[in-house]
């Protein structure tokens, strides 16, 4: 019932909210009011690089029962090394109206890839593994949230319950292939691709605590603490190069649904007028229902399987700059 409900409302909630009130998407929010249009307007943008460790993994059983076996093939890509640039804005209008748009792009330059199949239930009988490369690919993600801001007493504790939408994507690739099981070593001209993309509505707030210092100096010292929960649609399309029997560049797809946890944490400290130095980690924790394996066969035909599950953990480490106006 909620995912029904989030999916179907949170576009028509956003856009009616955007028009209603009349702000860009690059509004950003402050401490400092403003006067814009006639309403009061808070705002930030933030600029920032920093380094991302990136886990996902999936697996399909051997038919579409869930069965025979039921674990049939599992792919894992491991430690996935990213830099990663952000953006991020954050705005209050009328000092009730709160928005937080982010949007951030990075480069794989380092992982891990193993593959391995299963004659067997729960992964025994293996007869095939490879260990493999990742490197030289893309993650992105977007987000946008609205909401409504309660204070506490004062300005320096507020809270932003909000409602958002996001999509995620991760373009991997498997490289440098060296067969395990059997024991034949390295294998030349191994460029497969998997392309995956979680998109859909989140729940969530922002918790603001804001502690002036040395206000003669203009300085403040800001702390920034966010939770959300996601409901996704999960799709992913790969191209396994090395297989003549499959299509290409579609071999086969993946369709689910998925849920994930985001927690963030972000500190801020004003070094000079309307400029903070900034600090923030973020954590993400996805994981899917089993769904459906469709492969695309040379000869035209299709085959399904049950898709497992996929799994995706993601932790972050930003550093940037925020102007405040």
């Amino acid at each position: 019932m909620l995912r029904r409900l989030l999916h179907r409302w949170a576009g028509p909630i956003l856009i009616f909210l955007i028009a209603g009130f009349g702000l860009p998407l690059d509004t950003v929010a402050s401490q400092k009011l403003v006067e814009h249009k006639g309403r009061q307007l808070e705002g930030e943008l933030e600029a920032g690089i920093g380094y991302r460790h990136d886990n996902l993994d999936w697996n399909i059983a051997g038919n579409s029962s869930g069965t025979n076996p039921n674990v049939l093939s599992e792919l894992e890509w491991s430690d996935l090394e990213i830099i990663q640039i952000k953006l991020q804005a954050r705005a209050v209008v009328n000092r009730r109206f709160y928005l937080r748009a982010l949007v951030d792009y990075g480069w794989i330059y380092d992982g891990q890839n193993r593959d391995s199949d299963y004659a067997a239930d729960n992964r025994t009988a293996e007869f095939s593994r490879s260990l493999n490369l990742t490197e030289d690919d893309q993650v992105w993600d977007a987000s946008l949230g609205l909401g409504w801001l309660f204070t506490f007493g004062t300005d320096y504790c507020r809270l932003a319950p909000m409602l958002g939408y996001s999509i995620h994507k991760q373009n991997l690739r498997i490289t440098d292939g060296f067969q395990v099981i059997p024991p034949t070593g390295a294998f030349a001209g191994l460029d497969s691709t998997y392309k995956a993309r979680w998109n859909g509505p989140w729940i969530g707030f922002d918790l603001i605590f804001g502690t002036p210092a040395k206000r003669k100096q203009g300085h403040e010292t800001r702390f920034v603490m966010s939770a959300e929960y996601h409901l996704a649609d999960y799709y992913a399309e790969a191209d396994w190069n090395l297989r003549d029997d499959f299509q290409h560049p579609k071999s086969f797809e993946h369709e689910t649904d998925g849920r994930g946890l985001v927690l963030g944490a972000q500190w801020l400290f004003g070094f000079r007028s309307n400029w903070d130095f900034s600090l923030s980690g973020r954590y993400r924790k996805w994981e899917t229902d089993s769904g459906v394996d469709r492969v695309f066969m040379t000869n035209g035909s299709r085959s399904e399987t049950m898709l497992n599950e996929v799994n995706w953990e993601s932790f972050e480490l930003m550093a940037g700059v925020n102007y405040r106006f």
